[in-house]
């Protein structure tokens, strides 16, 4: 209990603070005035001030922010945030919604690359240190759909759905989330580089974070994973690695959302803070370097969820600044904003609370 105690705030502490960091350094870097720097929401906790700056630990730590003077609906984040309603002011050039429309992207962009240069570091690190296990077919069972389509013992696979593939692990992914449907595969074979299309069976399996039976897919492929099949990376080969895994799972989240709203992923597979407690817990168990490893995946699900179009996430921001950009420097109305802002903080709640739901149904068995 209390590794995954610990594991938890490492890993949800680390990657909001690297987060806000990225906002922060971007407002300081184009010189717009930041009043707080929060790690979490609610009331303050703890913390101190270095110049206008107040640097605050806040009672619900599922998230953070950073107050920076003059944007428009800050007084709709307010109250979540916990911040002292400020007296009246004068609008100052060091405003937020005074600076030209670049800096004001780079600031919001900033949490996001952020997490995402984390996962890239991360991954890295992990691929440096472990290598990858090069994919190759050690096996094809008789009769599966592997054989059907011309795969032999031997072949290396070189991209899955045309995603480059450089260890077994990106390979099985790739086949486990399409069941039943047609994948290209490019394997080489004797120097050659061949494109097969295989249509993996579909298994059905009881999966723990769905609480339901779910479909997965399978061609009837082992492979090798000894020392003789781990290939060392050097620096260069490791940073070309962690950033391929980031765009991978980049699409895959990216893929998720998509089969998510159209049907095809169950919104019961959603996780919330204590699903990723007691993952926490189980990779810090298996060592630093799964922990790490799983810190990057979560890196990148943050970073991605935070640009979906939702007023109050940074993907609403950018909307916003797009919308502006393309009417030639008109702002949506502060009414309209701080309206759009209201509806987007009630349908972030609700996802709170129905992940938070979903989680506790796992713990109980329902």
């Amino acid at each position: 209990m209390l590794t995954t105690i610990l594991a938890t705030a490492v890993v949800l502490g680390v990657l909001i603070l690297v987060h806000e960091l990225g906002h922060f350094w971007a407002a300081k870097a184009v010189d717009i005035e930041v009043s707080r720097f929060s790690i979490g929401f609610g009331p303050r906790i703890a913390g101190f001030r270095r110049g206008e700056t107040e640097y605050v630990l806040s009672a619900f730590p599922l998230g953070g922010y950073v107050k920076m003077a003059g944007m428009v609906d800050e007084e709709v984040t307010s109250r979540l945030e916990g911040a002292d309603e400020e007296s009246s002011r004068e609008p100052s050039p060091r405003d937020f919604d005074r600076k030209p429309l670049w800096a004001r992207f780079l600031v919001i962009s900033a949490g996001v690359l952020m997490n995402l240069l984390f996962a890239v570091a991360a991954f890295s690190v992990v691929a440096g240190v472990e290598g990858v296990v090069v994919p190759v077919a050690a096996d094809v069972a008789p009769g599966s759909p592997a054989e059907r389509a011309g795969l032999r013992e031997g072949d290396r696979f070189l991209a899955v759905a045309g995603r480059p593939t450089r260890d077994v692990s990106e390979v099985i992914r790739g086949i486990l989330q399409r069941p039943g449907e047609p994948v290209r595969v490019r394997v080489e074979r004797d120097g050659e580089r061949l494109d097969i299309t295989v249509v993996p069976e579909t298994i059905r399996e009881y999966d723990d974070i769905a609480r339901d039976t779910v479909s997965l897919g399978r061609i009837g492929v082992g492979f090798e994973t000894t020392e003789a099949t781990k290939q060392r990376l050097g620096p260069a080969a490791a940073f070309a690695a962690g950033v391929s895994r980031t765009w991978t799972w980049v699409r895959e989240v990216g893929d998720f959302l998509v089969r998510l709203v159209t049907g095809q992923r169950s919104p019961k597979e959603l996780g919330g803070p204590i699903v990723i407690g007691q993952l926490s817990g189980q990779f810090a168990r298996a060592g630093l370097l799964p922990l790490l490893n799983f810190m990057a995946i979560i890196s990148v699900n943050l970073a991605v969820l935070n640009l979906l179009p939702i007023p109050v996430l940074d993907g609403g921001h950018l909307a916003f600044l797009t919308v502006e950009a393309l009417r030639g420097g008109r702002a949506v109305g502060p009414e309209q904003r701080i309206r759009l802002t209201q509806i987007g903080m009630l349908l972030v709640i609700g996802l709170m609370v129905f992940a938070f739901a979903n989680d506790i149904l796992r713990l109980v068995g329902a």
